[in-house]
């Protein structure tokens, strides 16, 4: 094989992998509420249900020359309002858990935020708009490529459930100081 053309076929595959082809099993497994109803919505299924927000979908790892579909679980509850948790699972037992900010992820989707751990970003390939997710723990980093319509939705069905600035209101505090001030 000429050896001048294997980065060729890498960036090549590379390129359909980003081009949002990796995305297009996303409605395999589905993103969900855990209830009956459901509806197609572009690269994922979902249901509906108050709490919690759930999706399943396929994101890309990017790991120097090559990219891998791995699945990734997106989780809100309102439980943890203020925070969303992404679950990675590689084929393997082992899953790995980053639990993150929503104004972080939602930030994400409009420019660069974040810093240390995690870092968030929009970007566009080849008319498929994608959001990069860089994870970093210890002297680990990882970036993954998700799909732009994917996050969207998740974020739009998760303020649907908490409208971004009411999650305090969800924390239970207000309850707990009055027990407490009830009890005094």
């Amino acid at each position: 094989m000429d050896a001048g053309r294997e980065p060729a076929r890498r960036e090549e595959k590379r390129g359909r992998m980003m081009s949002g082809k990796v995305f297009d099993t996303d409605d395999e497994p589905g993103c969900a509420y855990k209830d009956r109803r459901r509806r197609q919505d572009g690269h994922a299924e979902w249901g509906i249900r108050p709490d919690p927000v759930t999706c399943r979908t396929v994101v890309a790892l990017l790991e120097e020359e090559v990219s891998l579909p791995v699945m990734a679980d997106l989780r809100y509850d309102t439980a943890e309002p203020y925070s969303i948790v992404m679950a990675f699972n590689a084929g393997t037992d082992l899953v790995i858990e980053w639990e993150f900010g929503r104004e972080l992820l939602a930030s994400g989707r409009q420019r660069l935020a974040g810093f240390g751990d995690i870092q968030i970003w929009p970007t566009e390939i080849r008319g498929h708009e994608l959001v990069y997710m860089t994870f970093r723990s210890g002297w680990e980093t990882f970036v993954v490529a998700a799909s732009a319509v994917v996050i969207d939705e998740f974020l739009k069905r998760t303020f649907e459930v908490v409208s971004l600035g009411e999650e305090r209101s969800f924390l239970g505090v207000e309850s707990f100081v009055s027990q407490l001030s009830d009890e005094a």
